[in-house]
């Protein structure tokens, strides 16, 4: 099989996973929408879960990916298997004592703001939901890492399946355990941080099986504190790097949240949903193909064989394109009636979706950009380059701010969005730049072609979309409504295949050859 049908067959596996997440995501947000609406309650929560989540992007999938997949996979190239499982242990060893530190030392000082300081409720709720999700922190980290091992060994699947875990656990904490901790919404909040933690457990515990038949076991792995390991030294001087990159990203989230919380109840609630459904067509594919294109470029900048690396970096530009922007053009024509018929339920109100439906709308025009962001800075990774990402990370955090303060008066929350899509594309932009610089021309021409033809079949689709939306959407009933959306999605789609077989759009063909060789 060839390098490009393997990354797509890969990268088809984590998708068809991924849907299968998002689509249980997908319920779980219409659930705790009718059950929690977009008030105090929910905000609060979805400020305690982002604190464990941007500590595990910090320290677990994002920088230690980052910086241990491409020093694992040469040893794994060039060394005896010993030897990488000699490093893993030593990984192994310093994230789970770190990680302890770092829970229990949070504990304990939110026990001590709340016993002696006088805080506002919401505070007040925030620290308590914080304080029972911080293990979470922990059980991820070290799915984290271990999904970094299986995802080196060429291994996507079950890696693919946590998050599938997690939402099951979430739904099921949604209707088993909530009503189990009282009638108020402070109370039944409690029963989801509760049902949160059994979902990051079993995401760590689903891959024990397969890291033992990969050699957990067989290499003995043990608690090690070999700190001169010349592999450590070199995963620690990649990641110090990378650490302050994604540290540059999450002050990003922070400074969102705090200047949310500004503009009262409800705005971190809208942002989070649009977010969510801008996060559908972004995970199913656009993630996937990072994921699985930083172990297969690290094998190559392993080998010097750049050649090729450049080839797996322009396809996989081309393919989250191909997926990224049909899909940014169809939330944003059908941004409204997606909210009104998925979330319009319960204590979600209509001002509910008209908010969250402009929220999409601004972060859906940063899809492709923040899909392209997924594929461009794993290629820098799998140079053993984690320093230029964090530069070009400062430019984007620096526009981000300036863009929030700027678009939130006349915007609100949705100005916030825009803010973050437009940062994106100019943190793509000099990242293309620079590693094209870098590296030396990997198919530009190309991309930018592949680029225009996509967007003109997705305009297209986007006005059939439009035109076709009024009538029916005029549709009483939810389920005359969610039939209503399904067929004008289907039919958009349609012609967007229609449209891109006329433009002789290269990557359609690529997508066909693989359902072709599943079915």
């Amino acid at each position: 099989m060839s390098d490009g049908k393997s990354l797509v067959k890969s990268a088809g596996v984590i998708g068809l996973s991924t849907f299968a997440s998002r689509i249980l995501g997908l319920l779980r947000d219409v659930f705790s929408a009718s059950l929690f609406g977009t008030g105090l309650v929910w905000d609060a929560f979805l400020i305690a879960f982002m604190i464990p989540n941007l500590m595990r992007r910090l320290l677990g999938e994002g920088a230690l990916s980052g910086s241990f997949i491409p020093v694992f996979t040469e040893y794994l190239e060039k060394k005896p298997r010993r030897e990488a499982w000699k490093l893993v242990s030593i990984i192994f060893t310093l994230l789970v004592l770190g990680l302890l530190m770092l829970v229990l030392s949070g504990i304990w000082m939110i026990g001590l703001a709340l016993n002696n300081f006088s805080l506002s409720a919401k505070i007040v709720l925030i620290l308590r939901l914080t304080r029972i999700m911080l293990p979470y922190l922990f059980f991820i980290s070290l799915s984290a890492l271990s999904m970094g091992i299986l995802n080196s060994f060429k291994h996507f699947t079950l890696p693919a399946l946590g998050p599938v875990i997690l939402n099951a656990c979430w739904i099921g904490a949604l209707f088993w355990l909530c009503p189990r901790f009282g009638p108020a919404l402070e109370q039944k909040i409690l029963g989801l941080t509760i049902g949160i933690l059994f979902g990051g457990a079993a995401q760590l515990a689903i891959q024990i099986p397969v890291l033992i038949k990969k050699g957990f076991n067989r290499f003995s792995i043990r608690l090690d504190l070999n700190l001169s390991h010349p592999g450590v030294r070199r995963v620690g001087y990649l990641m110090a790097p990378a650490i302050l990159g994604l540290a540059v990203t999450q002050i990003n989230v922070v400074v969102d949240i705090i200047l949310g919380l500004m503009l009262g109840d409800g705005a971190i609630s809208a942002l989070y949903y649009g977010n969510r459904l801008m996060q559908l067509p972004l995970g199913i594919f656009g993630i996937a193909m990072g994921t699985v294109a930083l172990p297969t470029m690290a094998v190559y900048a392993a080998k010097n064989e750049i050649e090729k690396l450049k080839k797996t970096l322009s396809l996989a530009l081309r393919m989250v394109f191909f997926i990224t922007i049909p899909a940014a053009v169809g939330l944003i024509i059908l941004r409204l009636p997606i909210m009104e018929t998925l979330f319009q339920h319960g204590n979600f109100t209509s001002l509910s979706a008209s908010r969250a439906a402009d929220t999409l709308l601004f972060y859906s025009l940063g899809l492709f950009s923040y899909a392209g962001v997924k594929i461009v800075v794993p290629c820098f990774y799998s140079l053993q380059d984690t320093k230029t990402p964090v530069k070009i990370g400062i430019i984007a955090l620096l526009s981000n701010i300036i863009l929030n303060l700027i678009l939130m008066r006349p915007l609100k929350e949705s100005g916030l969005a825009m803010a973050t899509a437009i940062s994106s594309m100019i943190n793509l932009s000099i990242l293309f730049l620079v590693l094209r610089r870098k590296i030396g021309s990997f198919g530009a021409r190309k991309i930018v072609y592949s680029f225009g033809r996509i967007l003109c079949s997705a305009m297209i689709m986007g006005i059939f979309c439009y035109l076709v939306s009024k009538p029916v959407f005029r549709l009483t009933g939810l389920s005359a409504q969610l039939i209503g959306l399904l067929s004008v999605i289907s039919g958009g789609i349609i012609i967007f295949i229609t449209c891109s077989f006329i433009f002789k759009v290269e990557e359609l063909k690529t997508v066909s050859r693989w359902i072709l060789r599943k079915s």
